[in-house]
């Protein structure tokens, strides 16, 4: 999404006037505002834009902490919506500390102060220090790849919800979507996983770890099909229509549903190199043999095919 969509979606937002899937969408980012309490906005070479942030933060302060009215949300969104990408949110809890954010239908590249490079997938976010110290903590809910710069003496650890990753120079990918269990897979290199629960286990080239049910499983084969999402390609390996649907969802910004809940237990494979989504899902209906409509433009469902019975 860029600037001008930002801008158009919070001009929309504020005059309750986008759809259900534009406002699931602000509120999401504002949420995840919230979630950081006592949040400062510093906006990059805007000063009209600061002094806007200044006075939806002094109105802020005079509610509760955690609670903003629909009034000030309305008025922090188009502040922040409107500013586009080129924005810091500062923790002023943890001082010179960046969140990074992607909407669902975006993805982004950060170059981080060490060199190291994160790509940042769709509905996903990473916060890290502006200065690393003597340790390189970067925290990430969804999915991201990583090329990390070798430093031994600042090692660089990943904190996920359920673990944290450790690295001294590799490249690797992460799914860590809050709703499930996080998955690693290393390109090149040695990463140690550290459950939270106490597992542990250590990942070299070409190796995954799928951490399900407190237990490691771990696989080998080509690492690089992990990361052809940074290319734009989506590949769908005995993945089930739930899953595909949430990976459609984040990819294409739209809400799926389904009419039977046995539909979503359906596997399937695929690869899809920038589709349009209709032709995603015309290939999916076809192979496997359901049935999709547009309830809105943004909402789907998908049905049994009864003209196959």
């Amino acid at each position: 999404m860029n600037q001008e969509q930002f801008k158009i979606i919070a001009k929309k937002y504020a005059e309750n006037e986008c759809n259900d899937a534009e406002k699931r969408d602000v509120e999401t980012f504002l949420e995840e505002m919230q979630h950081r309490a006592n949040m400062d906005i510093v906006l990059l070479s805007d000063k009209k834009g600061q002094k806007m942030a200044d006075a939806v933060y002094a109105a802020r302060t005079k509610i509760r902490k955690k609670t903003l009215s629909v009034k000030i949300k309305r008025v922090a969104a188009v502040l922040v919506l409107a500013i586009g990408i080129g924005f810091l949110i500062k923790q002023s809890l943890v001082p010179g500390q960046v969140v990074q954010i992607t909407n669902r239908g975006e993805k982004k590249e950060i170059i981080l102060q060490d060199g190291s490079i994160v790509v940042l997938n769709r509905n996903s976010s990473i916060s890290y220090p502006e200065t690393f110290g003597e340790t390189r903590n970067i925290k990430l809910t969804g999915e991201a790849y990583f090329k990390v710069k070798r430093n031994p003496e600042k090692p660089f650890i990943v904190s996920m919800h359920d673990m944290t990753l450790k690295v001294l120079g590799t490249s690797f990918n992460i799914n860590s979507y809050s709703e499930n269990p996080t998955k690693v897979s290393v390109l090149t290199g040695t990463v140690a996983l550290n459950a939270y629960s106490g597992q542990q286990v250590i990942l070299t080239k070409n190796q995954q770890a799928d951490f399900k049910n407190a237990v490691f499983n771990v696989t080998k084969e080509q690492s690089r099909e992990k990361i052809a999402w940074v290319d734009n390609i989506i590949i769908l390996k005995q993945t089930t229509l739930a899953e595909t649907a949430k990976i459609l969802e984040n990819w294409y910004n739209v809400d799926i549903v389904f009419e039977d809940t046995q539909l979503e237990k359906l596997i399937i494979n695929g690869k899809f190199k920038e589709e349009k989504l209709d032709n995603v899902l015309a290939s999916i209906a076809f192979v496997k043999k359901i049935k999709i409509d547009y309830l809105t433009k943004n909402k789907i469902i998908i049905r049994r095919d009864t003209t196959n019975y």
